[in-house]
């Protein structure tokens, strides 16, 4: 069932439901208050009658004829006085005694009310003579007007419902399909979107209600779905290329060698070539795997409380110990007042690997083979700066390093893959800070690094 029409009936039946508990709250509450009503239009009548008989001497034949000109038909009066024993002392002309010993015992406890033959009746004592009489009067009488209006009310109750119950059922309706009108518009045009133009979006008419936040987050899974599209297009494209340049080395390498026959060292350095280009390649793939783990299964990474000083004495140890010519020196701007000030939540072999990789390229890329680390702090963060003395980069230059497989034309001549600044980039987008960029061409460069610290209490 469509939710429209699930919603049709769901809210107008609760509606229905109040409505009609509502209605006969109203009904029954009136039904209690005419009856009510009319007893005690019953008991004043009654000791009026009381009054005239008792105290201004009136025969029950002048009280009945008064009785019979007095227009009664809407109420049809019958009164019957008792004295304390039960004989009757006065009986209007249709009136019918129902006193019995039981009731007679009973009304000297309290008022009796009952309905019998068609009629509502009232048994109760009264003095209101000026002999102060006991007497027990008999009133009944059928409240043709009271339930007139009772009925009416009745009908206003069920017509006026069935028509509200109807109005809210179409306007719920009407407004429902209004509002969910939007909803089948982005299906509609989410059926259209494929691989192949995944840059088509859904309009965000509205923002402020629900079906615009649904529409904003579908497009932002768009975003990262194109994003990965195309990062997994450029990767293929990427590593058919750079595995293509390489394979295609080796087989000249190997087809030259074969050409005519050479000596044992020839051979040897021969070989030793194909093991160089060789580990060049297992250098490439496992550099891809690398960044394509970090954007494939970042969630899955373990953090723990890392001290981000001991992490870059680590990786400068790695470094130093690969490449001895390099010179890396690390100080702090301030020292820490203590040690939470240089913790923060992260991954630790993840992070040697960033600090190593900038590292090594501003090692690489300058000729005294040497990078300043400063480390600095506040009550958020900390910071890392890696200074080098290089060749530096221009404007347009810095805005594509963290792509994936960039080289510009100075560095193309140094062995690397364009790998290590993207793969950089992104661990440390897992660990929730920030990389950026600042260089001179001819000048050098510094790369910052931004952690949050981690909050200890």
């Amino acid at each position: 069932m469509k939710i429209v029409d699930k919603q049709t009936i769901r809210i107008p039946t609760i509606l229905s439901i109040a409505l009609i508990l509502f209605s006969a709250n109203i009904y029954l509450f009136y039904s209690n208050f005419r009856e009510n009503e009319f007893y005690l239009y019953l008991r004043n009548n009654a000791i009026t009658l009381e009054k005239m008989i008792i105290d201004k001497g009136l025969s029950g034949e002048d009280v009945r004829t008064l009785d019979d000109m007095k227009e009664n038909i809407y109420t049809q009066e019958q009164f019957v006085i008792y004295d304390s024993t039960g004989t009757v002392i006065f009986k209007s002309r249709y009136a019918v005694t129902h006193l019995t010993d039981k009731l007679r015992k009973e009304v000297f406890k309290h008022e009796v009310e009952f309905k019998k033959d068609g009629y509502e009746r009232t048994l109760f004592l009264s003095r209101n003579n000026k002999y102060k009489q006991l007497l027990i009067i008999e009133a009944a009488g059928y409240d043709l007007s009271g339930f007139n209006k009772q009925r009416n009310l009745l009908y206003i109750l069920i017509i006026g419902s069935a028509l509200l119950i109807s109005i809210i059922t179409l306007t719920t309706r009407y407004y429902i399909r209004k509002d969910l009108k939007p909803i089948g518009q982005i299906a509609k045009r989410m059926k259209k979107i494929s691989s192949k133009n995944l840059q088509s979006r859904i309009p965000e008419s509205n923002l402020d209600n629900e079906i615009g936040q649904m529409a904003h987050t579908f497009n932002d899974l768009l975003d990262r779905l194109d994003y990965a599209y195309t990062q997994q297009r450029n990767f293929v494209s990427y590593v058919t290329h750079e595995l293509r340049t390489p394979l295609s080395i080796l087989l000249g390498n190997a087809q030259v060698t074969l050409m005519k026959e050479r000596s044992v060292e020839e051979y040897k350095q021969t070989v030793e070539n194909f093991q160089l280009d060789i580990n060049n390649m297992i250098s490439l793939v496992n550099s891809l795997l690398e960044l394509a783990r970090m954007n494939a299964d970042a969630q899955s990474v373990p953090f723990t409380e890392v001290r981000v000083d001991e992490v870059l004495w680590a990786a400068s140890d790695l470094v130093k110990k690969n490449q001895p010519e390099y010179h890396i020196n690390i100080e702090f701007d301030q020292i820490p007042d203590n040690d939470e000030s240089m913790i923060v939540s992260g991954n630790a072999e993840l992070l040697v690997l960033v600090f190593r990789n900038l590292m090594e390229n501003a090692c690489k890329y300058s000729n005294n083979k040497r990078v300043e680390t400063k480390i600095s702090y506040d009550s958020s963060k900390v910071k890392i700066d890696f200074i080098d003395q290089g060749v530096g980069m221009t404007k347009q230059e810095t805005e594509h390093i963290f792509e994936a497989f960039y080289r510009n034309e100075k560095t193309k001549e140094i062995s690397g893959h364009g790998i290590g600044l993207p793969l950089t980039q992104r661990i440390v987008e897992i660990h929730a800070g920030k990389i950026s960029v600042q260089s001179e061409e001819g000048v050098g460069s510094i790369f910052t690094v931004e952690f949050p610290i981690k909050n200890i209490y």
